[in-house]
This record gives C-alpha cells, structure tokens and sequence, in this order.
C-alpha cells in the first residue's frame, strides 16, 4: 500500500497535458506576433501622434509659463518705477508745496507791513485833519467871542480904555520902559 502510494507524484508545477499547453504557448506567441505586426504600427503611430501631442502642449506650457514669467518681471519693474516715479513727484510736490508756503508768508509778512504802514498813515492824517478842525474850531469861537466882545463893548468910551489899556501893558513889558519891545 505504501508503494502505490509512492508512485502518485504530486508536484504542482507538474504539466498534466503538455500538447495543450504547447499550443496554448503557440497561441499567445501568434497573438502577439500579430500584434505585433498589425496593431503595434497603427497603436506606434497613435502613441506617436500622442507623444507629439504632448510633447508639443509641453511646449506651449513652457514657454506660456516663461512668457508669463517675462511678463510678471516686466510688470514688477513697471511697478518699482511707477513707485519710485511717484515718490519723486511727490517729494517734488513737497518741495514745491514748501516753496509755496514760503513765498505766501513772505507776501503776508510783506502786505501785513504794507496794511499797518497804511492805517499809520491813514491815522497820521486823520490826527493832522482833527488838529486842522480843532484849530479852525477854536479861531471859530475866538472869533466869536471877538466879535461879541466888540458888540458888546462897541461903545467909543470902552474903545478908549481898551486902547489905553493895551498901550500901558506894552510899555510895561518892554526892558527899556520905552515902549518898544525886544
């Protein structure tokens, strides 16, 4: 029992029908021979026409990518002299501006001056005016009080004493006693 048990080999890479293995092999090599022959030109040229394809976008990709890359570094230096031209219009604008300021204080310093002298003037004259009206005013009422005095004592008796009157105080004001003055 023991030998026919020893007899019955079991090994699993044991080919139970090698024809039909043969020809299975055969199959597969005639399969992809044809293939081979007939699919691998056509499924070539797709993959060709594919790679090309590819290859092709690739370089679009890359030079759309270094177009945009000029593009971002000609904006970006665009933009830094746009700022540094802005920065200087704008420090110009100051200066300016200071220049400006300087010359309207000046102005208002030199019309300041110009008004004051003006009203000191203005002044200066209208002072000289009311003396002028003072003066005028007070001969006014000398005069008046002249003339009162001289309708008043218009009689030739007063005349008289007037006159005597005068005559005795200018004698008596002169050094010499003579009458005459200095």
């Amino acid at each position: 029992m023991f030998t026919a048990l020893a007899e019955i080999t079991f090994n699993p890479f044991a080919i139970e029908f090698p024809d039909s293995l043969k020809a299975q092999i055969i199959g597969i090599i005639l399969l992809f021979a044809l293939f081979w022959w007939k699919v691998k030109p056509g499924l070539g040229a797709m993959l060709g026409t594919r790679t090309t394809r590819i290859e092709e976008a690739q370089l679009q990709v890359d030079t759309a990518l270094s177009e945009t890359q000029r593009l971002h570094d000609d904006y970006a230096a665009r933009l830094k002299g746009i700022e540094r031209e802005a920065r200087a219009r704008i420090d110009e604008a100051v200066q300016e501006a200071e220049i400006v300021r300087g010359e309207i204080i000046s102005e208002a310093q030199v019309t300041a001056i110009q008004i004051r002298r003006r009203a000191e003037e203005e002044l200066s004259r209208e002072q000289t005016r009311q003396r002028i009206l003072l003066q005028r005013l007070l001969v006014q009422q000398t005069l008046d009080a002249a003339e009162y005095s001289v309708t008043a004592f218009a009689g030739e008796k007063v005349q008289r004493q007037l006159i005597q009157d005068f005559v005795t105080q200018v004698a008596q004001s002169s050094p010499d006693g003579t009458g005459k003055g200095a």
